[in-house]
């Protein structure tokens, strides 16, 4: 076992859960400080988004290359890092809106589409029968389409970012489901796909007219202390065109936008420790190489899914805590994710494909001027980018963009 490079980040043991893990090997090395790095998204000075309102919940890469983010909290604000520059810009709120949780989407016309929520949505931590009260009488969540290059023309040559100013440049496709928060959100140039909060419903959009077709519950009801319960927290486009989730017991299920139906395969079911089976949640999920997708549940299995021989193989538990919040493909084709329980320090992890093993990355910190120590707690985003960047959005209070640079 290598030594830690730092005192204060500690070694997690791996745990292969059960299920297929045969080929798995571990390590636990501590991840090359001089490859993290991190944006002020709410700190001082003043021309960054206000503390209570920067939890990054949502990234996505546009087709200009440019990050985009979207914050949850008091109010939800979309954010872009321009690869050229390096630094975040605010680009405002959305009036009435708290949440765009999991529910960015990028068109190859340079679009970005925002699903908004409520605040709480998504904490697998929220118990009981309050959280589902503060639906009552919910409209429902939005769909909008922000112009990235109308707002980019529009702005004055070194104008000074304003986050106390309202979103602009953006057209309300509407609400898709009457009552219900978007909680995961997809796209092809043609459609967008999404699931919603507290019904667990599946809806296929039309991103220029918003015209939707609610296709009905992927969940059951819900339960009494689990108002969450398999609602899935992402959703995945295979080579085929197939969108895929999961849903009860953490069984997947597929959309075919041909046939225009759900097909729910109760066989296929993801990986969970005893007893949990019912609690089951999809929490991320990403296209691999060769057309196999991979992805984290709420128990911190992560796992590889072969559309084309219909198998599921449990990769393990890179972990000794819950919840893969996100992952994301390096360009040499290893996946790097994050994950840990609400409260705890983000944890760091890879899953190198050739190999056939994780190595445990450590704590999410930057340590280096002017951040001394900076160290991630709840994150709940993770994209790469066009350049092989891989940005992880920290979800607390006080949230920063942090910057990974994976390569060899």
């Amino acid at each position: 076992m290598k030594p830690l490079a730092r005192m204060g980040v500690f070694a997690m043991l791996v745990f292969s859960g059960g299920g297929s893990s045969s080929a798995q090997q571990t390590s636990t090395v501590t991840a090359n400080q001089l490859r993290l790095d991190l944006r002020f998204i709410g700190h001082p000075p003043g021309d960054v988004i206000p503390p209570g309102e920067t939890a990054i919940t949502s990234l996505v890469i546009g087709a200009d290359g440019a990050l985009y983010g979207g914050t949850s909290g008091k109010k939800a604000h979309l954010f872009r890092l321009d690869p050229e520059w390096g630094h975040v810009f605010p680009l405002g709120y959305l009036p009435g809106e708290e949440s765009i949780f999991h529910s960015l989407a990028a068109r190859s016309d340079g679009s970005i589409y925002i699903g908004t929520s409520l605040v709480n949505v998504g904490r697998v931590e929220e118990r009981g029968q309050d959280v589902l009260a503060r639906y009552e009488g919910y409209a429902g969540g939005h769909i909008y389409r922000f112009d990235p290059a109308a707002e980019l023309t529009s702005r004055q040559r070194m104008q000074h970012p304003q986050p106390d100013r309202a979103l602009g440049f953006y057209q309300d496709l509407g609400i898709p489901v009457p009552g219900q928060a978007i909680v995961c959100l997809v796209m092809n140039d043609d459609e967008l796909y999404g699931v919603t909060f507290p019904g667990g419903r599946f809806f296929v959009a039309d991103p220029t007219t918003g015209e939707t077709e609610d296709k009905g519950p992927i969940a059951g009801p819900p339960l009494n202390e689990e108002p969450f319960r398999s609602i899935p927290r992402a959703l995945v486009i295979d080579e085929a065109g197939r969108v895929w989730g999961a849903g009860d017991y953490g069984a997947l299920f597929h959309y075919d936008p041909e046939s225009e139906e759900i097909v729910h395969h109760p066989g296929l079911r993801l990986p969970s420790e005893l007893g949990r089976e019912f609690k089951t949640i999809l929490d991320a999920m990403v296209p691999g190489p060769e057309g196999i997708l991979y992805g984290g549940t709420s128990d911190g299995f992560v796992f590889r899914f072969d559309p084309s021989s219909s198998k599921v193989t449990n990769l393990g538990k890179p972990m000794s805590q819950y919840r893969v919040r996100g992952l994301a493909f390096s360009k040499d084709g290893d996946l790097y994710g994050i994950g840990g329980a609400e409260g705890g320090a983000a944890r760091l992890f890879v899953y190198r494909t050739a190999e056939g093993g994780f190595e445990n990355l450590g704590l999410l910190d930057v340590n280096r001027s002017p951040f001394y120590a900076w160290l991630a707690f709840e994150a709940d985003a993770m994209v790469t980018g066009m350049d092989g960047t891989i940005f992880i959005g920290e979800s607390g209070r006080l949230s920063h963009l942090y910057l990974l640079y994976p390569w060899k």
